[in-house]
């Protein structure tokens, strides 16, 4: 069999990679900036010195078995008389304070072109040159190394044979993967409505290579509808990997147990399913250097062995299979699960792992050689995440605290923070001399950035050379802050503005990404095909504007697949919760809200704009009501706690409970209460975002370009929050309950036309007495159908 090619880098990297997981020794140069550095080391070797080299040549393996190695030698040039492969490499960190398992992997890249240009040649001895360049100082290292032809060819043997094995799994299982993918069926007995139109929808988008935006109400089955047809098509080729991006952990659940699903009906695919680093750590305070983490200190001696012990035992890679085998081999199982997905065919995991320009999974995205299938769920909460994630900002605070830990002895350093710090001042008393507090522009500050890449270079230098320094905790959380910044800087167009803003906190400097469209569709170009889906994804076309869809892109409604009338739609067309008649109206809304739970005993939810307004009527409810049992949302909940607020919605209760949550938070949206675990839900508001500068910003933005400032900011954001929030009420077909909109604004023309299909036969309430008529009758008809 032909494995076709790999380059010079790529398999040396794999089979010959040693040491540890260091967070201080990861570059933040470019590639542009290293090739610069190439072409000026290249330059002075002068005329006689041969850069750039392509060297390639098959080599047969096992069983007639053939690959191609390829690249290109930095430079070849004849010292006294012998012939030597100059290998170039750059970085912040002094010669002298490298690893040596990484000089050593320096090497072995200069060993490979050796032998290729050797054999080519007909040479019997060849030399190998690194040549090092830090650039903080612009200081050159060279080193080199004399082989005769039969070392070249006993290192190359080891290293053929040795991937060999890896090639031979994974063509095994690539055969093993299309021959069930192309034998797949449905794990369901039946299609729920609107299934079947999905997944035809789903698998002609991504055979054309096409995008497609999908609205699918609650209980169609968005996550089966999409990956059976997604599978079914990688099966045939079409792609080689799949993307499942999500935002919440019980989504990648969902996911999880869609995959477990077409297990059982003979899908054969290896998924993994990525854990934030900060969540999956095995260590109380997460500290990713060798002196702190057992299980980083050796990572690389021992990754491989991991990987074809869990590669050969699992296909269905969760977390917690992950941190399992991660124990057995003492393995970090962050960096586990990103080496063991290059094996697998599925890939779960957060929306930054593909849009994230810091975070993003450069060893896919980077130049992708593959063809790939996106699968973004709950897509309408990729408008706020891509913001935050084109934004960055800088805090004057946590730089001038590195600088008060720093010892005196390092003055360069200290150096460089305070005129970092000098910028900060100027701005402050700028603010103080014209009386603002908050700031913006267009322009990128430009002075400042270049000190922070004087910072990021002496920093990244510090760090090497100063392990287990005091300050090191404080200094690494600055650094990876400027690094963010800097990234961000090298993006911003006119879709950014600068703000600046003075507080107590301390000054921060944002780039603030305004609309992400453009970056996001540069992301999703980088795969074949892709489906962007969410229950509440109204406008469509407002999505595929914001969301980077193009042009192109195809758009699809599917109709709600539970009968409408086992959802009562009510509007409160009485009650005002503008910010101004709030206090005037709290007492129409606790009875609004405590007619909706006398009507029947059972467990219900209300959402409000803010925990403030949250406060004001728990507590009015509270001394009215004090006979019914309330559950109140915190500001902060961990897992564990969450857990429990939802425990306490349980089947068939024997007597209501009425939970306070907010709009947008971890209970309006995600959760699955099914049955009589919820049958009703009141959504105080119309769910407006805070008005702040940002939003603000966003505002001007649209109005200029779109004009239609108001709605890209304010409205159809939070007619989203509410849409997902009475979305959880009906999460099954044998479901019942009520949703109430407490908000005359509801019954405007602006709001009733962002109503999805299956509200149409929203009910108005014009007075207290008819909410109460239409609660009743409701659940008289329920019991009558019961």
């Amino acid at each position: 069999m032909d494995y076709g090619r790999v380059s010079v880098r790529k398999i040396v990297e794999f089979v010959l990679r040693r040491g540890d997981i260091d967070s201080r020794h990861t570059s933040n140069h470019t590639a542009l900036e290293g090739a610069r550095i190439h072409r000026k080391l290249q330059k002075a070797a002068g005329e006689a010195y041969q850069k750039e080299v392509s060297l390639k040549r098959q080599f047969t393996l096992e069983n007639e078995d053939t690959l191609t190695i390829e690249g290109r030698a930095d430079g070849i040039f004849t010292k006294d008389e012998q012939v030597v492969i100059d290998e170039i490499k750059t970085s912040e960190v002094y010669f002298e304070n490298l690893p040596e398992s990484q000089v050593e992997l320096f090497y072995f890249q200069g060993m490979v072109y050796a032998y290729l240009y050797a054999l080519e040649e007909g040479i019997s001895e060849i030399g190998v040159q690194l040549t090092y360049y830090q650039t903080t100082e612009e200081l050159i290292t060279r080193n080199q190394r004399q082989f005769t032809m039969e070392e070249l060819t006993a290192f190359m043997d080891h290293l053929l044979e040795e991937y060999h094995k890896w090639l031979v799994f994974q063509g095994d299982w690539r055969r093993v993967r299309n021959t069930s993918l192309t034998k797949l069926t449905f794990p369901y007995e039946e299609f729920r409505k609107g299934q079947r139109e999905l997944a035809a929808a789903a698998y002609k988008t991504l055979k054309t290579s096409r995008r497609l935006f999908v609205e699918a109400p609650t209980g169609t089955g968005k996550t089966i509808s999409t990956l059976f047809p997604a599978l079914k098509a990688m099966g045939e080729e079409s792609a080689d990997r799949l993307f499942y991006l999500t935002a919440k952990t019980i989504t990648r659940q969902v996911a999880e147990d869609a995959l477990a699903a077409l297990g059982k009906t003979g899908g054969e695919v290896k998924s993994v399913t990525l854990t934030a680093k900060d969540k999956i750590c095995f260590l109380t305070e997460r500290n990713c250097t060798p002196e702190h983490c057992p299980y980083a200190a050796g990572y690389y001696d021992r990754i491989n062995e991991g990987l074809w012990d869990l590669l050969h035992h699992e296909n269905q890679i969760t977390r917690s299979v992950i941190e399992a085998y991660s124990e057995k081999h003492q393995l970090c199982p962050f960096e586990f699960s990103l080496d063991v997905s290059l094996f697998c065919d599925v890939i779960v995991g957060d929306y930054n792992y593909l849009f994230d320009p810091t975070v993003y999974l450069r060893r896919f995205f980077e130049d992708p050689k593959e063809d790939y299938f996106f699968l973004v769920d709950e897509a309408h909460n990729l408008v706020s995440r891509s913001r935050e994630m084109y934004s960055a900002t800088l805090n004057q605070r946590t730089g001038a605290t590195f600088e008060q830990q720093l010892g005196k002895e390092h003055k360069a350093l200290r150096r460089l923070l305070r005129k970092i710090d000098n910028h900060f001042a100027l701005l402050e008393e700028q603010a103080q001399t014209e009386k603002w507090q908050f700031k913006h522009q267009k322009l990128l500050p430009e002075a400042l950035i270049n000190q922070l890449y004087r910072f990021a270079e002496k920093m990244k230098e510090w760090l090497a050379a100063n392990p287990g320094d005091p300050a090191e905790a404080t200094g690494l959380s600055y650094y990876f802050e400027v690094l963010h910044f800097l990234k961000i800087s090298e993006l911003y167009d006119d879709h950014f503005e600068t703000t600046i803003e003075v507080g107590y906190q301390g000054t921060k400097i944002k780039l603030f990404c305004i609309a992400p469209a453009p970056f996001l569709e540069g992301m999703l170009e980088k795969g074949k095909g892709a489906l962007l889906f969410s229950a509440s994804f109204s406008p469509l076309d407002y999505y595929q504007d914001v969301l980077g869809g193009g042009g192109e892109a195809l758009r699809y409604k599917l109709p709600s697949p539970f009968p409408p009338a086992r959802q009562k739609i009510i509007l409160a067309n009485y009650i005002q919760t503008t910010y101004q008649q709030r206090q005037a109206s709290l007492p129409e809304v606790v009875s609004g809200v405590y007619e909706m739970v006398k009507a029947k005993q059972g467990n219900y939810l209300v959402f409000f704009p803010s925990y403030q307004y949250l406060d004001e009527v728990a507590a009015l409810f509270h001394d009215l009501h004090p006979e019914v049992t309330t559950l109140i949302q915190d500001t902060q909940m961990n897992e564990a706690e969450r857990e429990q607020f939802l425990a306490r919605f349980k089947e068939n209760p024997q007597e209501t409970l009425l939970g306070f949550c907010v709009l947008g938070g971890i209970f309006s949206e995600g959760i699955d209460l099914k049955g009589s675990r919820l049958i009703g839900t009141a959504v105080v508001g119309v769910g407006l975002p805070q008005m702040n500068h940002e939003q603000e910003l966003i505002k001007e933005y649209f109005q200029e370009t779109r004009k239609q400032g108001f709605e890209y900011a304010y409205q159809l954001p939070g007619m989203n929050k509410v849409l997902q929030a009475a979305g959880r009420v009906i999460r099954d077909a044998t479901d019942y309950g009520v949703v109430l909109l407490l908000d005359q604004r509801f019954n405007t023309p602006r709001y009733r036309k962002l109503f999805p299909a299956h509200w149409q036969h929203a009910r108005i309430a014009y007075n207290p007495q008819q909410l109460q008529i239409e609660l009743q009758t409701f659940w008289q008809q329920q019991k009558a159908d019961d």
